[in-house]
């Protein structure tokens, strides 16, 4: 199976009212859409994961003439969840007709930028694949990142057991702390190998990790 990295751009015109919202309103950092069921009754229902202003995301929200179900969790610091319950209209169906069809997984969660683009991963035939790109809708700019195999999710998965011991211990130990509370000559001696194997299983690992990171 094929993986593509994707940003769909759209502009204030086409932007979901929230979404632009966020984006303009000083107060918020991170607006994700981290799951989502495509219902059969007309609606679908999607689960975001926003850090900011809570109280004037709520306000936004009532002052919406869309018809929607919305509950907005209690603040864990200054993130929340949103569940949506709401019927799509034309260009939500395009897309989610789009990046829906045939063999394609998109792989959350979906990156709602500041900038107003949306940010995701992509797994499936590369024909779906490219038939999804051609059948974005006029008005949002389509940018493909990266082109691969798909290698999995969790960036821990690629991981030998060896080098999650020797991060856990590392991490543990306060290895990464700042300042840094624990030598390599420290995690050596609780892995039972040598430094010098030591900090080889960490720059591993750490290599391992940092290539899976979405920046």
């Amino acid at each position: 199976m094929k993986s593509v990295r994707l940003t769909l751009q759209h502009g204030p015109e086409n932007a979901h009212p929230m979404h632009r919202f966020a984006a303009e309103h000083d107060s918020f950092s991170r607006y994700r859409l981290v799951n989502w069921n495509h219902a059969h009754d007309g609606y679908n229902v999607f689960l975001f994961h926003v850090v900011g202003d809570r109280a004037a995301y709520r306000e936004r929200l009532a002052e919406l003439e869309t018809p929607l179900t919305v509950d907005v969790t209690d603040a864990d610091g200054d993130g929340f969840y949103v569940y949506v319950r709401e019927e799509p209209g034309e260009l939500g169906e395009q897309l989610i007709g789009a990046f829906a069809r045939g063999s394609l997984v998109p792989i959350p969660p979906l990156e709602y930028r500041m900038d107003l683009s949306v940010r995701f991963g992509l797994v499936g035939k590369s024909d779906d694949i490219q038939a999804a790109l051609e059948a974005v809708p006029d008005g949002i700019e389509t940018t493909v990142e990266r082109v691969g195999e798909y290698r999995g999710g969790r960036a821990v998965e690629t991981l030998t057991d060896r080098q999650r011991e020797a991060l856990r211990i590392a991490r543990d130990l306060g290895y990464f702390a700042v300042p840094r509370e624990a030598s390599v000559e420290d995690v050596a001696a609780e892995l039972g190998c040598a430094p010098g194997t030591a900090a080889e299983h960490l720059r591993k690992a750490e290599r391992r990790v940092v290539e899976r990171l979405e920046f």
